[in-house]
């Protein structure tokens, strides 16, 4: 169903043609005092809700509306809005009569005061919580008003669309910037890729070619970083990287809101990019570090804790000389020499000479046994969801995460002096 969220005071407006002329599409003029009734010829909505406070219900200009409406018009009582607690009346008497799942036109021509703010933040709650849609939001522009050739003076319809759209953009930055998820920021880059393509827009310059691989870069690295694939996470950051600096001027021209967060995105992708994602080497270690502490800095500690973990593993392949260190086999051969070095050092029914002899060569031996089986235990406190007798608490979890990465980097920059 589709309404249209408008409102009328108790004024005597002045009469003229208003002229809505969307991009591509013939001109369609509608004249009247009333900008309601302009809205209901230029869009012809199936229902009309209507704000009034007493006095304009009571007034000349409603009683046209409900001539020319009939049945489809609906009268939405209001309060005037004076006070913080009519605010709240008027948030509860409109989301009451909005319907559900609609899709609304909001006119905001005829609006008093501070109502288009309220008014605009109902409609974005009730998209949120009662799935509607806001498919415009236009301004019948009295003032702006000129005289055509043919001696006729009309006014625009002002499409204010555009104010939702960064209401979007705003949302999808901070899920990206907060929490790594990147999905819906990737569908406002990509969407605002297709646009001119399908619309045949053109304009100054060319149409865009880097904002789609832009937004699966993005779709890319928020879906691996979520999904613990670290290597992927890091190459995607790369690409990412490389291509800011191409789609900088694709989004100052077509994916505007972007353009002004992409400094930002940059600087937060900048830790984690390394050359190749795929060597083992000091470049390579401390790029993952920097994704352990993005996974903290977003209160991903789950990850943090998992990935920890797997960096561990990590180090000891590249201090040790291991070449193929994403092979399982070679995997479980470091993990298993890990682990007879705890039980050795608790002298727990292994000898010493269990332990590869490789490994108590290492500098960092004790070093690294004692952190190992810290982060097994941590580990498994996490991964088997505190199905214990003694699980650790939330805030403990979070702070030995955050410690272990601490540890994890000085053992990168003690063991820097070269590979066994």
């Amino acid at each position: 169903m589709l309404i249209v969220l408008s409102t009328i005071g108790p004024t005597t407006y002045k009469e003229i043609e208003y002229c809505w002329a969307p991009h591509g599409q013939e001109p369609r003029t509608y004249r009247t005092a009333l900008f309601p009734l302009a809205v209901n010829v230029l869009f012809q909505p199936e229902k009309f809700l209507l704000m009034v406070t007493p006095e304009a219900q009571a007034h000349e200009n409603y009683h046209e509306m409900e001539r020319t409406l009939g049945e489809r018009l609906q009268p939405v009582p209001i309060p005037l809005g004076r006070t913080e607690e009519e605010l709240w009346q008027i948030f509860d008497i409109v989301s009451d009569a909005v319907p559900e799942g609609a899709g609304v036109i909001f006119d905001v021509t005829h609006a008093f005061r501070s109502l288009p703010f309220v008014i605009f933040g109902v409609i974005n709650y009730l998209r949120r919580t009662r799935g509607i849609r806001l498919e415009r939001i236009i301004y019948g522009a009295y003032e702006a008003r000129e005289t055509g050739p043919d001696g006729v003076s009309r006014a625009p319809v002002f499409d204010l669309t555009m104010l939702v759209d960064l209401h979007e953009w705003l949302q999808a930055v901070e899920a990206f910037t907060v929490r790594s998820e990147g999905e819906r920021l990737a569908d406002l880059l990509a969407e605002a890729h297709r646009r001119p393509w399908l619309s045949g827009e053109r304009g100054e310059g060319e149409l865009p070619r880097q904002l789609q691989r832009m937004a699966r870069c993005i779709k890319e690295f928020s879906q691996s970083v979520r999904l613990l694939r670290p290597l992927e996470a890091l190459d995607a950051a790369a690409r990412a990287q490389t291509l800011a600096r191409q789609v900088e001027q694709e989004a100052a021209r077509w994916a505007k809101p972007f353009r002004h967060v992409l400094s930002r995105l940059t600087d937060e992708l900048s830790p984690l990019t390394a050359d190749d994602a795929r060597a083992l080497d000091e470049e390579g270690l401390r790029c993952q570090l920097s994704l352990i502490r993005h996974y903290i800095e977003k209160d991903l500690i789950v990850q943090a804790v998992l990935m920890e973990r797997e960096w561990l593993v990590n180090w000891l392949a590249w201090r040790a000389g291991f070449g193929k260190w994403l092979n399982r086999m070679v995997r479980e051969e470091l993990e298993r020499a890990l682990g007879l070095a705890v039980q050795s050092l608790k002298k727990d029914k292994v000898t010493e000479a269990s332990v590869p002899s490789w490994y108590d060569l290492l500098p960092e031996a004790r070093e690294v046994t004692e952190l190992w089986e810290q982060l097994t235990n941590l580990r498994n406190d996490v991964a088997h969801c505190a199905m214990n007798d003694c699980p650790a608490s939330p805030e403990s979890v979070i702070g030995r995460a955050k410690q272990m990465v601490q540890e994890l980097e000085q053992l990168l920059t003690d063991g820097c002096q070269g590979a066994f």
